[in-house]
Formats: C-alpha cells, structure tokens, sequence
C-alpha cells in the first residue's frame, strides 16, 4: 500500500541534476506473510519488528518519523473504512 512521497535533502546525492541534494522517497506498508531464517541482505541489515512508535524514535530523520507517523495513521484509517 503506497503511504506518500517524503522529500529529504541528502549531503551525498548533490549533483548537476540536483545541486542542492533534494531527494524523493516513496514510502510502502507491507503486509508480511513469511519471515525466512536467511535473506539477501543479512549480513549488512539487522531485522527487527517494532511497533510504529519504537520506530518512529529509531529514525534518523524528521521526514521518517512524519512518513511513519502520518502515513501509518492514514493507511490504518483507510484499511477500517473499508471494514
């Protein structure tokens, strides 16, 4: 389910197409079905679950915390109206 565009000015992406280093996420809810023992990227990414407010205190930057906080808000409103 998409949540929304975040955008962010990133320090190491400045270049001729942006100069100022202003960057685009596009943010994703996943429902998961299957958590598998090994996956691609283990070895360089730690797996945790979390509740979206011990997420959002783990985030790194403003625009993280609004993406979790607003956009969770927004896709668990949608999912109850259409109950």
């Amino acid at each position: 389910h998409f949540i929304g565009f975040y955008e962010f000015k990133s320090k190491t992406l400045q270049d001729e197409l942006s100069p100022e280093g202003w960057c685009r996420a596009a943010v994703f809810a996943l429902l998961v079905k299957e958590e598998l023992e090994s996956w691609p990227e283990q070895s360089t990414r730690q797996r945790s679950w979390l509740t979206v407010a011990e997420a959002m205190e783990c985030c790194r930057y403003p625009w993280m915390r609004e993406a979790l906080g607003e956009g969770f808000s927004r896709w668990h409103a949608d999912r109850d109206v259409r109950k």
